[in-house]
């Protein structure tokens, strides 16, 4: 599903994570881009499954994540859901300023190996944000611009597990030559954590029962984005 704009501000990819139903990002994305419209933006919005959707083997999906995970983990590039991605940007940038990522569980992953080549090449990077995502280690220079989103049922107290996944650690050098292992060496400097109904499945809801304080999941996933996006807008027009 893509959102047209006859030009556009700013290109918007929403990238799909594992074994996912090919609709299921459609009406998130549409509403993201009536949020922009009503605040007289134009964009582009784009939904990607770097991994492919549920009608895919799940064994080849869950192999290249894991892969995607050790290549940014290493430094390398893609082979699988970022070099999708990336491939899916440049046919489809068109008359795009700036490039804003959104990804889901594993479409978090490649929507930073995607974006940290993209900007290597000069590419203009608004942000990335991940929800619900494995933790991945985010390159120095996007650690400004990524939004780290991950769930909590305030029903049950019980978390998004995927979340606990991966890692943001290295070694760092401490006093006296010394080095030690710190965990959030490669962590994204914004992180968020929301009330929502359900786990993992689930941020994108808009109906009964994914209604927590009058708000459902959809709309809390996009208050809370939309309202961090216009902080991050702010600092590149005083930048």
């Amino acid at each position: 599903m893509t959102n047209h704009a006859v030009t556009a501000d700013i290109v918007i990819y929403v990238s799909a994570g594992f074994a996912t139903a090919s609709n299921f990002l459609d009406d998130f994305a549409a509403k993201l881009a009536s949020r922009y419209e009503q605040a007289g933006r134009r964009v582009r919005v784009h939904v990607h499954f770097p991994y492919g959707d549920w009608d895919r083997s799940k064994r080849g999906q869950l192999q290249e994540i894991i892969r995607d995970m050790w290549h940014n983990a290493h430094r390398k590039q893609s082979v699988h859901g970022g070099k999708s991605l990336l491939e899916f940007v440049v046919s489809t940038r068109g008359l795009g300023k700036k490039l804003l990522f959104i990804g889901h569980s594993a479409g978090a992953i490649a929507s930073i190996l995607a974006a940290k080549e993209l900007e290597h090449h000069g590419c203009d990077i608004l942000g990335v944000i991940q929800i619900g995502s494995p933790r991945c280690a985010i390159p120095t220079s996007l650690k400004n611009k990524v939004l780290y989103v991950r769930a909590m049922n305030p029903q049950n107290q019980s978390p998004d597990p995927i979340p606990r996944l991966g890692t943001w650690g290295g070694w760092s050098r401490k006093r006296l030559g010394i080095y030690a292992w710190n965990r959030v060496k490669h962590a994204p400097i914004h992180q968020l954590l929301l009330p929502i109904i359900g786990s993992h499945a689930d941020y994108f809801r808009d109906h009964n029962p994914y209604i927590w304080e009058n708000a459902s999941n959809l709309q809390t996933t996009m208050n809370a984005i939309w309202t961090w996006l216009q902080t991050i807008e702010k600092d590149v027009e005083h930048d």
